[in-house]
């Protein structure tokens, strides 16, 4: 019986991968990144656009030529999509196509899905001794606050809200962007308060890259961003600097950005308004989440599966 599993993770602003071996020391066969913005736009065409479909579905074609490179089997390979495509109104007839022309099956999961896969990632980091956290998984089109309890592993309460790094760039080109956030904000700020902590551990690609600008380096480095510790007062001192910064300017200061560039403010602006509201003061940098859990479980429970009424 073979060892090796690849997870996938369709967001809304990238597409990641994971390959592993599960029985030898978890070791990591494959870790990629890219970044589609298969969300871009959705609030307003209610649908994928062409172009993001385009990108991702070659990205994909590249996962699933990786995965069969590295002799993972078809069943091993989890590929989940989440919010942006709990929205998109062509997300199935584009996740067929896949399916048709590359042989990757495409599973949509449901929120509650996003909070118990992610924390079973982040509780993977035996780093973490605190007996319950509370989780922050920014995303392109939502989201995520998940407390958890570590042993056994419980969710004591998750939600998602739909707004991400994405849909802030897409409001922002609309001029409405903080009153959108202000309005969500409050609409959440009951169950906010219930997860309100000193203490908040931030997974995905919005906050890791925070973590690797606060380091000043200029490619992505994993093994010092993950387990890295800053404070809410680190994001506002960088929400300041950066307020002028073009993506060009973002870019050509911290070139491992690539297509985030374009969002970073804006995952700067939503993370720093949370942590306000959450009571924050320190910040526990994770780049372990959604794709590590989902590896660790193996398959996708029945009941996480996102089905459209």
């Amino acid at each position: 019986m073979t060892t090796l599993r690849a997870s996938i993770d369709i967001g809304s602003n990238s597409i990641l991968l994971l390959v592993v071996d599960v029985d030898n020391n978890f070791e990591v066969l494959a870790n990629e990144s890219n970044v589609t913005g298969l969300g871009r736009d959705l609030d307003k065409n209610k649908k994928f656009i062409q172009v993001a479909m385009d990108e991702s579905f070659e990205v994909l074609k590249k996962y699933k030529k990786i995965c069969h490179d590295l002799s993972v089997p078809a069943d091993q390979i989890i590929a989940t999509a989440t919010e942006a495509s709990r929205v998109s109104q062509n997300a199935f007839e584009f996740f067929k196509k896949v399916e048709q022309e590359i042989g990757l099956t495409i599973i949509t999961i449901t929120g509650e899905a996003e909070a118990y896969y992610s924390a079973i990632g982040v509780l993977f980091d035996k780093n973490i001794q605190d007996e319950t956290i509370t989780i922050m998984d920014i995303g392109g089109a939502s989201t995520e606050l998940i407390q958890v309890e570590k042993k056994p592993t419980h969710i004591i309460s998750s939600f998602s809200m739909p707004v991400g790094v994405v849909r802030m760039n897409n409001w922002q080109e609309e001029a409405i962007r903080l009153e959108k956030l202000e309005k969500i904000l409050d609409d959440f700020s009951a169950q906010i308060s219930k997860v309100s902590c000193t203490k908040l551990y931030c997974v995905a690609g919005t906050m890791t890259s925070v973590g690797n600008m606060f380091l000043k380096l200029k490619t992505f480095e994993e093994t010092q961003v993950n387990g890295l510790e800053i404070k809410t007062t680190d994001i506002n001192e960088m929400l300041i600097r950066y307020e002028t910064f073009t993506p060009d300017q973002f870019l050509e200061k911290y070139p491992f950005l690539g297509k985030r560039a374009k969002t970073i403010y804006s995952g700067l602006l939503l993370s720093k308004t949370i942590l306000d509201k959450l009571g924050t003061s320190d910040i526990y940098i994770s780049t372990y989440g959604l794709r590590y859990g989902t590896i660790l479980s193996g398959s996708i429970k029945d009941h996480y599966v996102w089905k459209r009424i």
